[in-house]
């Protein structure tokens, strides 16, 4: 009888613990933290667009992550940061191309062409690992648009990333 009890508080004891350890796995990512985190979700899920929430960084930033494949560019990988004061969203790209130090008077020129050839994507050029960023910023508000702007913002940047590509790829390492 004894044996039967130490099985059965194992069991439930093993239970609890897995219990405990799904409901923590599903709490990271599936909701966000803040509202127009919360509002942008809801529109890539309308879209059928995957993402990871990676929850609230180090800067209290809450971090979603995205991948594209598009038709000059693969693997556009769009980091997307939404700030604690529910009032602007940050994406990035790191690294489109890595490029040569000795190619760096050119490609400043071409990022400087690029810059003026679109609205909305910035890309500026790293200096410490020579390497290109595209990056965008916008305010929101916390409301029900602010979805459908991070939303927009998303779409250019993944766009003019892709649309950029091809002369950007010249310098590439």
């Amino acid at each position: 009888m004894k044996a039967r009890k130490t099985v059965l508080a194992f069991i439930l004891v093993l239970a609890l613990i897995l219990s405990l350890g799904v409901s923590a796995f599903a709490a990271k990512g599936s909701k966000a933290a803040y509202a127009t985190t919360a509002a942008f979700l809801k529109v890539l899920d309308e879209e059928g667009i995957k993402y990871e929430n990676n929850g609230i960084d180090e800067d209290e930033d809450e971090y979603i992550y995205c991948a594209f494949d598009e038709d000059n560019m693969k693997d556009i990988e769009v980091n997307i940061y939404f700030n604690k004061d529910l009032d602007s969203v940050s994406m990035r790209v790191w690294n489109v191309i890595d490029f040569d130090k000795r190619d760096l008077a050119e490609v400043l020129a071409l990022v400087n062409d690029i810059n003026n050839a679109y609205k909305y994507v910035t890309f500026t050029v790293d200096l410490t690992d020579y390497s290109i960023t595209a990056k965008l910023d916008a305010p929101l508000r916390d409301c029900e648009e602010a979805g459908e702007i991070a939303f927009d913002g998303l779409w250019y940047i993944v766009k003019i990333c892709d649309e950029a590509y091809p002369e950007l790829e010249f310098y590439a390492k």
